[in-house]
């Protein structure tokens, strides 16, 4: 469904509050979570006990009608992937290859972030799954985190700070001194599933002609 918009009174109820109303009586919220304004809930089949995802994408604005959502079911493969951890764990197996797509993508999110504030210190250099182009019209693939005090870690490349948008999510490697990398689990699965090299041999191609 697209987006639906109307009038909620801010600070009167939770999310989970708001969206048990917009679920029948045969399923409930069992678990739930909302990480940047995203709401998810593991949601149970009062008939069947099965427990699956319900991801809701929420937007507050100040004109009326203030706030509006959009909900998603996880085998409709939904953009976001940063359920809970409660939430993972509350599902029931499935066989929805999107369903199980989406949950591998939200387990892979958890592990880069633990991945990340285990290994990631300020002077590490880090390489991300693609170079990103600027609005100078250059483009950066490799950076080095930074962190001063208590100002939120950030990337820099020679003096200058980069302001890049859920940058720990697009890490694919830390790059040791000696040139080495070490992958990250983003890293990891961005290589598994890149297309191989055609190593398919090619007879080699004669000098253009022109036709016409």
């Amino acid at each position: 469904m697209g987006w639906l918009f109307y009038h909620r009174t801010p600070g009167a109820e939770t999310n989970a509050e708001h969206f048990a109303k917009k679920f029948s009586t045969g399923y409930e919220i069992v678990a739930h979570g909302t990480v940047d304004h995203v709401f998810y809930a593991a949601v149970r089949a009062r008939a069947t006990g099965t427990v699956s995802a319900c991801v809701v994408l929420t937007r507050w604005r100040r004109a009326e009608p203030n706030f509006g959502y959009k909900d998603l079911s996880e085998t409709s493969g939904p953009a976001d992937c940063k359920a809970p951890q409660n939430v993972l764990d509350a599902l029931t197996p499935t066989p929805h290859e999107e369903a199980l797509i989406w949950r591998a993508n939200c387990r892979r999110h958890h592990a880069q972030r633990a991945f990340l504030r285990t290994h990631l210190t300020p002077g590490t250099r880090l390489r991300l799954t693609r170079p990103l182009r600027f609005s100078d019209g250059t483009e950066r693939g490799t950076f080095t985190y930074t962190r001063t005090g208590r100002r939120p870690g950030a990337l820099i490349h020679g003096s200058t700070r980069y302001t890049i948008p859920h940058w720990r999510d697009r890490v694919a490697a830390l790059l040791d001194a000696d040139g080495s990398e070490t992958l990250t689990p983003v890293g990891e699965h961005h290589t598994a599933t890149r297309p191989a090299p055609d190593r398919t041999p090619h007879p080699p191609s004669g000098p253009a002609t022109a036709t016409g």
